[in-house]
């Protein structure tokens, strides 16, 4: 027992040992500066991926309400057609009304000339028939010849007085019926102005809405449109378009590529949007599609006629006044502005390697880059005074497909 004291004793003391791990050391500056770099990072690019929901939710919601009032424009340009082509159908009968009655009031004033001359003999004749014959002694087989002549002229003159007499109630009759059709004009007239008034407003709204709605796509879209006013004629200006559509397009792939090896997400996204977009057909084209009225009118030379330069590349309209110029397709406004001698022009990029060209509008309501529906208001033509004036405004309409010029009123409603 006291030897195993000793030894209980004699042997080494250790402290008890803990099983836990011990505790790591502090971190230093370094280490604090990558964590909220970090976090900054991840901040960075929630936002940038709620900021890009956002847009696409605006989008969304622009798109939605730029097509209720696509439809409603093209509702109401289509009830606005009706009235302008009454208003057209009116002034033409009270143009030929007012024609008519000038051509009787010629023709009373003529006859009316004629018996001046006799109306003095005949007068006389009917107030002293003996006394007129004994003024001029004669024989008597030649005063019984000059007898059977007084009373043929005398026939005559009253056959004359008849017709007069006809003609002047012609004349009045057509004169009331002048003022019937001018008071149909105006009211007419006045129909097609307070729904004009209703389609500018819709218009007006229509363009905020695409204001708000810009982007890279319109910017690509003018950059392409101030090519085109460059060129010489039309079929450069629509191949001046589409080769710098094609360049953009180029430009936002190499953009997305970019973005996409520096891995910026939303930056790649974006430029990927832009590409498919522009790369994209501008609408779909012409086969199947329905027929669309374009302007309020009659054509006043067709496809193919005889023209200053050769046949005629196009189709001209005579148009009502202030008509309203639909889009013949669904598709994109590729040029809007003056060009060359045509005047305002629009080029309607429809698909499917077709374009419509519209020149001679004296308003337009569409941008380049904007979105048209078919039958959708583009543009106005000048007005003028139907009753007084034959220089009706012309409507020059040109569909080119693959550059190259072809009859439109196949893709066209008649009437």
């Amino acid at each position: 027992m006291p030897i195993l004291l000793l030894l209980a004793a004699a042997a080494p003391h250790h402290p008890a040992r803990r099983h836990h791990a011990a505790a790591p050391p502090p971190p230093n500056s370094q280490h604090r500066q990558a964590a909220a770099k970090l976090a900054a990072t991840e901040q960075a690019r929630a936002a940038a991926v709620a900021a890009g929901e956002r847009a696409a939710r605006q989008l969304q919601a622009a798109s939605a309400r730029a097509a209720t009032l696509a439809d409603q424009r093209v509702t109401e340009a289509a009830r606005l057609r009706v009235l302008e082509t009454q208003t057209d159908e009116a002034a033409r009968q009270f143009r030929e009304a007012s024609s008519a009655e000038t051509t009787a009031e010629q023709q009373v004033a003529a006859r009316t000339r004629d018996l001046q001359t006799l109306l003095p003999l005949a007068l006389r004749l009917s107030l002293y028939p003996a006394e007129t014959m004994l003024a001029a002694p004669a024989a008597p087989d030649q005063a019984l010849e000059g007898l059977l002549l007084t009373h043929g002229i005398s026939a005559e003159i009253a056959r004359e007085v008849k017709e007069l007499r006809a003609e002047e109630a012609t004349a009045a009759t057509l004169r009331q019926t002048v003022a019937q059709r001018q008071q149909e004009l105006t009211n007419q007239r006045g129909q097609q102005l307070a729904a004009a008034a209703v389609l500018d407003h819709q218009q007006q709204a229509a363009q905020q809405a695409e204001a708000a709605a810009q982007g890279d796509i319109a910017a690509a879209a003018q950059a392409a449109s101030k090519l085109a006013a460059q060129a010489s004629d039309l079929r450069g200006a629509i191949a001046a378009m589409e080769a710098a559509e094609q360049q953009a397009a180029a430009r936002a792939a190499q953009e997305a590529a970019a973005a996409t090896r520096k891995k910026q997400t939303a930056a790649a996204q974006s430029a990927r949007a832009k590409e498919t977009a522009l790369r994209s057909p501008a609408g779909p084209g012409l086969t199947g599609a329905i027929k669309t009225s374009l302007v309020a009118g009659r054509v006043a030379r067709a496809f193919g006629a005889p023209a200053e330069d050769g046949p005629a590349t196009g189709v001209t309209f005579s148009t009502a006044p202030a008509a309203y110029v639909s889009s013949p397709c669904t598709g994109r406004v590729g040029f809007a502005g003056p060009f060359r001698s045509y005047g305002r022009l629009l080029i309607i990029e429809c698909g499917g390697g077709y374009d419509f060209v519209l020149a001679g509008l004296d308003r337009l309501d569409a941008a380049v880059g904007n979105k048209v529906r078919a039958g959708e208001p583009v543009g106005r033509m000048a007005d003028f005074d139907p009753a007084k004036s034959a220089d009706r405004p012309g409507l020059y309409v040109e569909l080119r497909r693959s550059g190259q010029a072809v009859d439109p009123m196949p893709f066209l409603k008649k009437g």
